[in-house]
């Protein structure tokens, strides 16, 4: 998803707070960690980068997964096989690749400013095959959305091994999940 559309996501769910957005890649979690925000937040794969770190500050987590791979049993639905064809296509003909799996998981293609960073998008393919890191330390105030209907992960699984997810009446959408943080967060702060 494009930075630019996530902040403006970001900003439309949750007004009262300052926005930013670092695109998932081998950078993005010593920039998270470099950052000067109060709350670090992902969604999807960054949900996950963000669930392996060791950090004190708390996290807005929208569809973490700890291991996407259904096989690793951590409460991911896809398989290894699908990762690894989608990596394929996505080298050979990305722009069918990136429309497929949007219709797969009923979201829509996000307005796009420049055409999408193939190398970023495998790097996070790359990283979905990768045996899951250790899961970090989830310090107080830390809140994590998924979707019950969310074609990628097996949210009653995902539940035992993260206590804190919330699990609301929705897929892989970004929208339901900001709108479900921001009212946690609310009833946090209140």
């Amino acid at each position: 998803m494009p930075a630019p559309w996530l902040v403006g996501e970001a900003r439309a769910a949750l007004p009262e707070y300052e926005h930013s957005a670092i695109t998932p890649d081998a950078g993005a979690v010593a920039s998270a960690l470099q950052s000067e925000a109060d709350i670090l937040g992902g969604f999807s794969l960054g949900a996950h980068l963000l669930l392996g770190l060791d950090e004190p500050r708390p996290r807005i987590l929208l569809a973490p997964f700890i291991d996407l791979r259904s096989e690793a049993g951590l409460g991911g639905a896809v398989t290894t096989t699908q990762i690894k064809h989608l990596l394929r296509w996505l080298k050979r003909d990305p722009v069918a690749a990136i429309a497929d799996f949007h219709q797969r998981i009923g979201v829509a293609l996000p307005p796009q400013t420049d055409s999408p960073d193939i190398p970023k998008l495998a790097w996070g393919l790359e990283q979905m095959l990768a045996p899951a890191p250790a899961l970090g330390h989830l310090p107080s105030g830390t809140i994590a959305v998924a979707g019950k209907n969310d074609p990628l992960l097996d949210t009653d699984t995902l539940k035992k091994h993260l206590s804190c997810l919330q699990v609301i009446d929705s897929g892989h959408q970004l929208q339901p999940l900001l709108a479900a943080a921001g009212r946690l967060r609310q009833s946090a702060v209140s």
